[in-house]
């Protein structure tokens, strides 16, 4: 005989564009909500560089960004740390600016941040306690964003750093350089007699700075623009899989892609770029995220000392994309679900097996969509529907999939299961609609035909007005089921309210005609 069988393709988890993609996509203008916040105090060399003993207090300085109009009450948010190979650069870099401002028209909280400046080219000592000024900064800003994340509206899971040349070093130091057995010796107390340039305070805890606020001071995730590590020693199984994004050029020459010195100087300490980085992570077993561009050199973006020169070329938007698309992917629920067949006469169960969904939006292909987490659905007729799932989280992040529900007639039967006449049959259930029990507003209506046939099926109301078609085909010899939706999403019956209905079949010189009640 004929039957129905629902048949499906699911495509793997695509991300299709929602009315609102939210840090995917620019939805916002931005606002320079705070400048020149000051997020902690601490000692700085003097400047001009004349060694470690001299020092001055000094106020650490950020700008915010958030995005205009806003009325989401919690973001993630993206710090920047501007380059400078810790003896100049600012946070007014053209770079930093500009990824605060594109982040935060993505929905995010952005800030660029001040650390301290002040090394020796020429002492490895010098650019030990540097590095490590670099890293107590970072650690004690993102404390103090987590302390003042309700008036900043920031969302404390989601916490990332973005680091540029110097800046990278303070943030792969921060996710690396995490306990204090890994502290340089160099960042203890200095003392010689006769005193030298080397000489200085001990630089104290990794948390030294802003000592009252304890909040951890690990990110959710860092991007790395041409940074480098002291050692990949420093790399190990506890420091747990840390999502990271390295990007650097091959023949950088201010910070080695392999090992080497960096400014090509071998009065500093070498460092290990990108690429040994990567290598160590993957031994680790590690996940991490990797764009190394062969043949190009430091900043290679468009900038020089993260000032344009004179603009950004196309890799700035390539590294944006990578980033955005990075950072998404940190926050984002994933999107799943199944369905299968409720009970027996067309309505199907869509069950959501989403990670980390607060919100849903189905598109079930025929008009129709739903906010419900678990809907029923029955589809009119056969033919394919797209059935979209997409999901959102608590901050608004969002994931999407979908599947093929190909619904069509297929023949198993053989002459010893042909039917012997044509007859319509009662439809079931009957009586149906929302004010039933089950509130399935669908019926099923069955009929046999003994020869291949022109078939007409339609449904006509009391006053013999026709409401809906449901066949106009030749069919061949079989039992067939068609569903009736009554319901206001129907593709095929205009809203329809309580009453006796009618459907009529016609084949040949075949005419007959059943009575249905539809209870709304």
């Amino acid at each position: 005989m004929l039957i129905k069988i629902l048949s499906f393709i699911l495509f793997s988890s695509l991300f299709y564009a929602q009315d609102t993609n939210r840090y995917t996509d620019s939805l916002f203008n931005f606002n320079q909500t705070i400048t020149d916040g000051i997020y902690a105090t601490a000692v700085e060399v003097n400047k001009p560089y004349q060694g470690e003993r001299f020092t001055h207090d000094e106020d650490l300085k950020f700008h915010l960004f958030t995005p205009e109009d806003d009325t989401l009450t919690l973001r993630p948010l993206l710090i920047n740390i501007h380059g400078g190979g810790f003896v100049s650069g600012n946070k007014e870099h053209d770079d930093m600016i500009e990824f605060c401002k594109l982040f935060a028209k993505k929905g995010y909280v952005t800030a660029t941040i001040q650390y301290r400046l002040g090394m020796s080219l020429f002492s490895k000592i010098s650019s030990e306690r540097a590095v490590y000024r670099g890293v107590q900064d970072g650690r004690a800003a993102i404390r103090y964003f987590k302390e003042n994340a309700n008036l900043y509206g920031i969302d404390t899971n989601y916490i990332y750093l973005l680091g540029s040349s110097a800046g990278a070093f303070a943030s792969l130091h921060n996710l690396f350089l995490n306990e204090e057995a890994e502290r340089p010796a160099g960042t203890y107390e200095i003392s010689n007699i006769p005193p030298t340039a080397n000489d200085g305070p001990d630089l104290g805890t990794l948390d030294a700075i802003n000592p009252t606020l304890k909040y951890g001071s690990h990110p959710n995730g860092v991007i790395s623009l041409w940074g480098a590590i002291k050692s990949t020693e420093l790399i190990k199984a506890s420091d747990g899989d840390v999502p990271l994004l390295l990007v650097h050029g091959t023949t950088d020459n201010t910070v080695p892609f392999d090992v080497g010195y960096p400014f090509g100087l071998p009065t500093l300490p070498k460092t290990y770029g990108s690429k040994p980085i990567n290598e160590h992570l993957i031994n680790l077993g590690f996940n991490n995220d990797t764009y190394f561009v062969p043949d190009e050199g430091h900043e290679f973006y468009g900038v020089s000392n993260g000032m344009w020169s004179p603009a950004p070329n196309a890799y700035w938007d390539t590294i944006v994309t990578k980033s955005t698309n990075f950072l998404w992917e940190q926050h984002k629920p994933t999107a799943k679900f199944v369905y299968n067949e409720a009970d027996g006469y067309g309505l199907w169960q869509f069950t959501d097996s989403s990670l980390g969904a607060t919100k849903w939006e189905w598109d079930f292909g025929d008009g129709t969509k739903s906010n419900e987490q678990n809907p029923t659905h029955t589809f009119q007729g056969f033919g394919d529907y797209l059935v979209k799932l997409t999901i959102q989280n608590g901050i608004n992040s969002w994931d999407t999939t979908s599947t093929i529900v190909r619904d069509t007639e297929t023949n198993v039967a053989d002459n010893l299961n042909v039917p012997l006449k044509f007859e319509l049959l009662q439809n079931y259930p009957n009586p149906f609609g929302k004010a039933i029990p089950s509130g399935n507003p669908s019926t099923i209506i069955s009929y046999e035909i003994n020869k291949t046939r022109f078939v007409l099926l339609k449904v006509y109301n009391a006053l013999g007005q026709e409401v809906a078609e449901l066949v106009n085909r030749e069919q061949i010899a079989g039992n067939y089921k068609v569903v009736f939706n009554a319901s206001t999403s129907s593709a095929t019956a205009k809203h329809l309210s309580s009453g006796v209905y009618y459907y009529k079949i016609i084949v040949d010189n075949f005419i007959e005609t059943k009575k249905m009640i539809l209870l709304q």
